[in-house]
């Protein structure tokens, strides 16, 4: 097991408060069970720095305000800040209850954050060949028969009573009585629309204005920054924006120009960038290493 002390050190100071019980906290963890919090690229890490330390801030509601009217949603607080929300009213239908890296809520809105540093977005596992070699999805909307379970449906998440496409039609614009060849949700969009659409399904369950944020941090050598710069989501298949991204540097400097607490906010602006350089350099060899150059002749 990793010692709870390593991954304190890898936390801002004024974010440990947002942690009421170190053991039983929901650490992101490996395949073998260990804890990844201590690592100097681990998102779960950099979104406790950041929002763990608005969420113990007596300057919260007035950056949340700020950010709130940035994106487009109601400001207005007073706001909570819950770390590793999850959907225990399992609002989509899931399996598993959907977990997100912070939700953010006040009296008249709700952001979904998903926090993500040196990593790309999830994808849909139902392309992923099986043990059989066969797909449970052949990468496209449209209407087909699940090998694994023999259930005929566009979608093979929503024959296993998924909702997502309860909500795509309104939030992306979509039609889903007709085929969408390629799925428009193919790649890492796919983690995008889910918690669009949980943002979604949170606003009509809260009767709240509700919003998904994809906090990132800005680098040019990172994937998510890349692939802000070229839209979370195909912007055809929106009509509002269903994903608004913001920088960790951008919430930083909200907080800077808004809080109160101007030491707070410079120390946590010092870290983010510390944090990001030293992840940018090993991001930066192990890319290297994966995708040598070729050899002249």
């Amino acid at each position: 097991m990793i010692d709870i002390e390593a991954v304190r050190a890898n936390l801002f100071p004024a974010s440990h408060g947002a942690i009421a019980d170190w053991a039983a906290f929901p650490w992101h963890r490996d395949r073998t069970n260990r804890i990844q919090a201590h690592k100097v690229h681990s998102s779960q890490a950099i979104a406790i720095d950041v929002f763990g330390t608005l969420k113990m801030s007596t300057d919260r509601d007035r950056i949340f305000d700020a950010i709130a009217e940035r994106t487009g949603v109601a400001p207005g607080g007073p706001w909570t800040i819950t770390l590793e929300w999850t959907d225990t009213d399992r609002l989509l239908g899931e399996p598993r209850a959907t977990q997100v890296d912070a939700l953010a809520v006040s009296s008249k809105a709700a952001l979904v954050i998903e926090c993500k540093f040196t990593e790309p977005g999830g994808q849909c596992s139902q392309t992923v060949a099986l043990s059989s070699g066969e797909r449970q999805c052949n990468g496209s909307y449209a209407n087909q028969i699940n090998p694994r379970n023999g259930v005929r449906a566009q979608c093979a998440l929503t024959g296993k009573g998924i909702r997502y496409w309860e909500y795509i039609p309104k939030v992306f614009d979509l039609d889903p009585g007709v085929d969408h060849t390629p799925c428009p949700f193919k790649g890492d969009t796919y983690q995008w629309m889910r918690n669009a659409v949980l943002a979604a399904a949170i606003g009509k369950h809260r009767n709240l204005e509700a919003l998904a944020l994809a906090a990132f941090a800005d680098h040019p050598g990172f994937p998510t920054a890349q692939k802000v710069k070229r839209g979370l989501v195909d912007p055809g298949h929106t009509g509002r924006a269903a994903v608004t991204p913001i920088s960790y540097q951008q919430i930083i400097a909200i907080a800077r120009q808004v809080g109160i607490d101007e030491e707070l906010w410079s120390r946590l602006s010092a870290w983010v960038d510390q944090k990001i350089a030293q992840a940018a350099s090993v991001h930066s060899r192990k890319s290297a290493i994966q995708s040598p150059v070729a050899p002249g002749i």
